[in-house]
């Protein structure tokens, strides 16, 4: 266990001590750094690694045979050109592999698809590309990129058209009439009604559009055993 810096300088590790390797910054390291790291490096430049994910889960999966052609179509048409102006645009709250934003969409798509018949498969696609990747933006260093790229979206892909009101993130996907739906349909109970003004209102969850998605989106990936993560800043929901 010797660290060998630029300078030549050998510096020998004892017994006791450890060291941690950021995976991404191996990128910059040489094979024999990576070697001794114990880990096998692959480059994805090119999303050689996504792709294979995708076929390898579409191949798994029960649907017939127009759905999964559908969803090759799918993920060729949008997710390419999105991986590469985000790269360039927008900053993630918390850094964001393109892997597990694929991961995540798969899981979101199979906890829709599975369920129940889905006709408008483009709509249930949409939603999840928009959320699995533009999900984690916010505010970040005087820019608002949920709202640019949400902008972005709106511009760029007209197929599945959102209403100009609000952001993309503003609508669900109402899937027996195939429609994008505001979050606020969801509500379910008139929570007004049940407030005890005499008591604190920290007693009370009063449902908005950011909880009701978040409880949704939470809700479809625990069902399918995927692990969620909620990111931004105070005041959005995460509680």
């Amino acid at each position: 266990k010797i660290l060998t810096l630029a300078s030549n300088e050998r510096i020998v590790l004892k017994p006791h001590m450890r060291m941690i390797f950021e995976i991404r910054d191996l990128r910059y390291a040489t094979p024999a750094t990576v070697s001794r790291a114990g880990i096998l490096f692959i480059s994805d430049s090119f999303g050689y690694q996504w792709r294979s994910y995708v076929k390898s889960w579409v191949q798994s999966k029960k649907y017939n045979e127009e759905q999964k052609q559908m969803l090759h179509q799918l993920f060729d048409k949008y997710i390419p050109e999105t991986f590469i102006h985000v790269k360039k645009a927008f900053k993630y709250l918390v850094p964001q592999m393109e892997m597990a934003g694929i991961i995540s969409m798969c899981r979101l798509l199979e906890s829709i698809l599975d369920k129940q018949e889905v006709k408008g498969l483009e709509y249930v696609f949409v939603f999840s590309a928009v959320w699995c990747i533009g999900g984690g933006f916010s505010e970040k260093d005087g820019h608002d990129y949920r709202k640019e790229f949400s902008n972005w979206w709106k511009d760029k892909w007209k197929t599945i058209k959102f209403p100009n009101k609000g952001t993309v993130f503003d609508y669900f996907v109402d899937i027996e009439n195939t429609k994008l739906e505001e979050w606020s349909k969801m509500q379910t109970k008139d929570i007004e009604k049940e407030i005890d003004t005499s008591k604190s209102i920290s007693n009370y969850t009063v449902p908005t559009v950011e909880t009701i998605s978040a409880q949704f989106l939470m809700k479809q990936f625990i069902q399918v055993d995927h692990s969620p993560m909620l990111v931004g800043n105070a005041g959005c929901g995460k509680t």
